[in-house]
């Protein structure tokens, strides 16, 4: 009787936040899970060239949040969206957190090129950092990754 009532009280939540009713509060306290930039480009990208620019633009943008927070992920997320509204996401999770622009830019860069020869002209490009520790910059080695690239 009583995982029943609770299994109703439930539904009936669940219900409610799907009808956009939630009444707890809110809680801006929470840690972050992540940052990431994104932009929707006014003419719709065709050249793998001008792909990676826009992604190594949001790396440094996503640099700079970090690096202000003094928090450094180990996750680093792609979002490619087609003109046709198509969204692929890309991601790579290193070891350790990634502690320089470089290693960001550089990891972002080799996400997008897997989405590459382009199916069709892009419309958004997005860069995300998840997977936070401690939230502090530790003396630890830059993350390498390896994304086996054929010799």
């Amino acid at each position: 009787a009583y995982l029943a009532a609770d299994l109703l009280d439930h539904a009936a939540h669940l219900h409610a936040v799907a009808r956009g009713e939630d009444h707890r509060p809110v809680r801006p306290d929470r840690p972050r899970k992540s940052a990431g930039s994104e932009t929707t480009y006014p003419r719709d990208l065709g050249d793998p060239g001008e792909v990676e620019a826009g992604v190594e633009a949001l790396a440094d943008e996503v640099w700079r949040w970090c690096e202000e927070a003094g928090t450094f992920g180990r996750t680093v997320t792609v979002k490619v969206r087609y003109a046709d509204f198509r969204t692929l996401t890309r991601s790579r999770t290193g070891a350790g957190p990634i502690v320089s622009r470089p290693a960001l830019a550089g990891a972002a860069v080799e996400l997008v090129r897997g989405v590459f020869p382009l199916e069709k002209r892009v419309r958004l490009l997005g860069v995300a950092v998840s997977g936070f520790g401690a939230g502090e910059r530790e003396d630890d080695a830059q993350v390498a990754f390896d994304f086996g690239r054929p010799g």
